[in-house]
């Protein structure tokens, strides 16, 4: 093997830089050995590999779906009581959110309780598409008199 020196002058300010850019281009030789280029490689090789074996494994690619998505959705059946039920009972109606359940509320505090169902289609914005919506989820089992209070 032959060994092959720089053609730098000793004493001669060079940066560290330079010197390896001067080694490369005087000898005519690459920095990495053709062995070393092979095991650099090789470890690279491994690397994209093994990262492309990583990704794989934690995306679950192959794997079956989950059971939840396969499974039909299910609809929950719930009654509330006009007189008794706050806001938050009424904003969990389809088609009545927060504010309409609070004005439901205020209505029902100012007129005082609910006589029958269908008078809930006088609060302002239940029409008739809404209260089609709301009306099986809706009962009456308190008795309207003196509730809040006031008398009808």
């Amino acid at each position: 093997m032959e060994n092959h020196t720089s053609e730098i002058e000793p004493g001669q300010e060079v940066g560290q830089a330079d010197s390896i850019d001067q080694i490369a281009n005087e000898t005519g030789r690459a920095l990495l050995t053709r062995n070393d280029q092979k095991i650099v490689a090789a470890v690279c090789l491994f690397l994209l590999l093994w990262a492309g074996w990583r990704w794989v494994d934690l995306s679950r690619w192959g794997n079956e779906e989950i059971e939840i998505r396969n499974l039909t959705a299910k609809k929950i059946s719930y009654l509330i009581d006009i007189n008794d039920a706050n806001w938050l009972e009424y904003a969990m109606l389809d088609g009545i959110g927060e504010v309409l359940a609070k004005r439901i509320i205020e209505y029902r505090d100012e007129q005082g309780s609910f006589t029958s169902v269908q008078e809930l289609r006088n609060v302002k914005g239940i029409g008739k598409k809404t209260f089609e919506k709301i009306e099986p989820h809706l009962v009456l089992q308190s008795s309207p008199d003196k509730q809040n209070g006031k008398p009808r």
